[in-house]
């Protein structure tokens, strides 16, 4: 997202950007398609919410909608490829460390017999990452590694891999990580919408499925959680081991990108008494139409 520097810029009271070569007829014609449109109304409404609470300047995020009101009515690209490529090479480096450690923990030359992570010399884990990086962005990613906490150093002087399976990255480290990685997996998560709403074969659609409630009581809510964590984790490393057995960056025919994503969802409490649902009449009603059909 692109800043302007606001201590250089005054500025008026906010109002809404006049689009350029619009008279006000064209903009009341515009305003009332809009008001048709909840959904976009709600889907840009809590964007802005997220990039507030993600510390995001009410200013910088002003600026960048009437810079792509511009775009819009001008029909210009809305992004920069430069924006993209920084994103994408944020984001790229965060799958690489992922598939380090993947590598790490599954390859019979970096494992013990009980198949745990071994520490490795400093030319050994040279090795491992020159297998998924350029040589060099090696020495730049091991650094990155060592300062973020994935690897530490051994009081022999050998470099071990630390947390588990799955990466997770310290809550700092993670913050200053958020904006790039939404800013990679939201849009991927609107490709796969647009394309299956518009495929003519069903079996060629993306798998995008939920399993939810809106009532289960709060006191359940750290169950849930760790109900997840345990089935998303086996889950996980069954598709993570496929994939990377399938994986060839030199095939001879065209490749491309896939992944899973997996998360949960936990919405902010409310009673449930003004519910309109009543989940022990649906209940009855689902143990009537089985005895019905018995």
């Amino acid at each position: 997202m692109k800043k302007k520097n606001t201590a250089t810029v005054t500025r008026s009271s906010p109002r809404a950007p006049t689009l350029p070569g619009t008279g006000k007829r064209a903009e009341r014609q515009i305003q009332a398609a809009y008001s048709l449109e909840p959904a976009l109304r709600v889907l840009l409404g809590k964007t802005i919410e997220f990039l507030l609470s993600a510390g995001e300047l009410p200013e910088h995020i002003a600026f960048e909608l009437a810079e792509q009101a511009g775009r819009v009515s001008g029909r210009e690209p809305p992004l920069s490829a430069k924006d993209v490529q920084h994103v994408e090479g944020v984001y790229r480096r965060f799958a690489d460390i992922c598939g380090i450690n993947h590598d790490w923990r599954r390859e019979p030359a970096y494992t013990n017999g009980d198949g745990d992570p071994l520490p490795l010399t400093h030319d050994s884990l040279r090795g491992l990452v020159s297998k998924r990086v350029p040589r060099k962005k090696i020495s730049a990613l091991i650094r990155w590694m060592i300062d973020n906490g994935i690897v530490r150093k051994t009081d022999r002087g050998k470099l071990a891999l630390t947390g588990e399976r799955t990466v997770i990255l310290e809550r700092d480290v993670a913050r200053k990580f958020l904006l790039d990685r939404v800013a990679t997996l939201v849009p991927q998560l609107l490709r796969s919408e647009l394309r299956n709403a518009t495929a003519q074969d069903p079996y060629s659609r993306d798998v995008n499925r939920d399993a939810r409630v809106f009532c289960l009581p709060e006191k359940y809510v750290p169950l849930w959680r760790q109900v997840i964590r345990e089935r998303a984790g086996m889950f996980m490393e069954g598709v993570d081991n496929w994939l990377e057995d399938h994986t060839h960056r030199d095939d001879p025919g065209p490749v491309c990108e896939v992944s899973v994503h997996c998360y949960t969802h936990t919405g902010d409490s409310r009673s449930s008494k003004g519910s309109k649902t009543d989940v022990h009449r649906v209940k009855r009603g689902r143990l009537t139409n089985r005895t019905s059909r018995k």
